[in-house]
């Protein structure tokens, strides 16, 4: 075997060796929340931290594209919660349908606390939201996908993360609206699954936290600090998610839960893929001087961002770890331990999987096929950037199927 290969595989076991203890810790906080659950429905394992009194003023931004199938369920659910203190103002961006006419039917409705801006074209969802956020009156600012629903206490359960000084960000669980559609939905459960005990494990250690573009919630100051949102970014929530790092701010992730619809159909579920993948390398690249200065934070946001990279480089690794296995026994067999090694870890998404509801054996298989479509969208997106092929941001479509029970 040659020095390449070998490379490749103990590369792939120390990024799998790292990234194992959150998921580990991540599972661990998972099931003390469950167990939880079945004393209080709503609860999460935060340390209970008191109401805001008098509540602070959150400014509910809403970006609205050819949203018409579902702007008006997230918006008869958010004029309807039980926070006071609030506005909301939609951006209407551009629609080809008659989104625009629901956005300003609901501002007509309740002008005290709806705003509806309008956008004749859209330059993407980075711009809108900060467009928005340059209008905010609030002291926190809360971003919602149009595609979102929320449960009416949800700000209660949210705001009073930010009695810490130290959070400028919050960002909640998120959770699909249609897992029961199709095979392509129940892969963004296992996603779903994966990327809670992920960023439980994080925000327990104090790592990295990449914010997931919906259920997420900043103070306006540290907005206007960092100047919003980068209109480049093809992923604006793991850029700014950076910046708020680098910067020295806190980001918390706490199960507080709303729920989104996945795509249901192979191509938008693979663009909605390139996007993020590209968006996380794009990132990397955009922040590559966080290198300069290297701290436990900026080491651990670059071993997340080249995530698209491993995951590429993952398929190879394995492949050459269980060749080193089954077929060159040597004096001294690192790969064969290697091997041993990776095959274990990659039993430990599963095994969670399974341990947290044994029904989900039934998804094990798309776990691995999950892993094969998103290290071939991977290495597709990244070999055209080599290339100079350029991306820009796309809207994913909705259609407001529900396949769950929605209170």
């Amino acid at each position: 075997m040659s020095l390449v290969t070998t490379s490749i595989a103990v590369v792939m076991f120390l990024w799998v060796s790292y990234n194992m203890p959150p998921v580990i810790v991540g599972f661990r906080r998972w099931n003390a929340i469950m167990k939880q659950h079945g004393k209080d429905d709503k609860a999460d394992d935060s340390s209970n931290p008191l109401a805001v009194d008098p509540q602070p003023k959150v400014s509910i931004i809403v970006p609205v594209k050819n949203e018409a199938e579902v702007v008006d369920r997230l918006l008869r659910r958010l004029v309807s919660l039980s926070y006071g203190n609030k506005e909301i103002i939609l951006v209407e961006d551009g629609s080809a349908d008659n989104s625009l006419q629901i956005c300003t039917q609901w501002a007509e409705k309740c002008p005290s606390f709806v705003k509806c801006l309008h956008n004749e074209e859209s330059n993407g969802k980075p711009m809108a939201i900060s467009s928005a956020a340059r209008k905010a009156t609030g002291d926190i600012v809360a971003v919602y996908d149009a595609d979102t629903i929320v449960e009416t206490d949800i700000l209660e359960r949210i705001i009073p993360h930010f009695n810490d000084p130290n959070v400028a960000a919050v960002q909640g669980e998120l959770k699909t609206l249609n897992p029961d559609e199709n095979a392509i939905t129940r892969l963004s459960v296992i996603n779903d699954f994966i990327v809670n005990l992920q960023q439980l494990g994080r925000d327990r250690l104090d790592l990295f936290i990449p914010l997931l573009g919906t259920n997420q919630y900043f103070r306006r100051s540290v907005l206007e600090k960092l100047e919003y949102w980068d209109p480049n970014a093809l992923s604006e929530d793991t850029e700014i998610s950076v910046r708020l790092m680098r910067r020295g701010y806190k980001t918390s992730y706490v199960a507080v839960e709303a729920m989104v619809e996945a795509p249901a159909k192979l191509k938008v579920f693979l663009k909605q893929r390139m996007k993020w993948l590209r968006g996380y390398t794009q990132a990397l690249a955009k922040h590559r001087g966080m290198l300069g200065n290297p701290n436990r934070h900026t080491l651990d946001a670059c071993l997340t961002l080249i995530f698209p990279l491993m995951l590429v480089l993952g398929l190879v690794g394995y492949a050459v770890a269980l060749y080193g296995v089954f077929q060159e026994p040597t004096n001294i067999p690192i790969l064969q331990i290697i091997g041993i090694a990776l095959v274990i870890s990659n039993l430990l998404i599963p095994t969670l999987l399974v341990t947290s509801n044994p029904r989900n054996a039934i998804y094990v298989p798309l776990i691995y096929l999950d892993w094969i479509l998103l290290a071939a969208v991977s290495l597709y997106v990244h070999v055209l950037a080599l290339f100079g092929k350029t991306q820009k941001w796309t809207r994913t479509p909705k259609t407001g199927h529900v396949t769950v029970p929605v209170s």
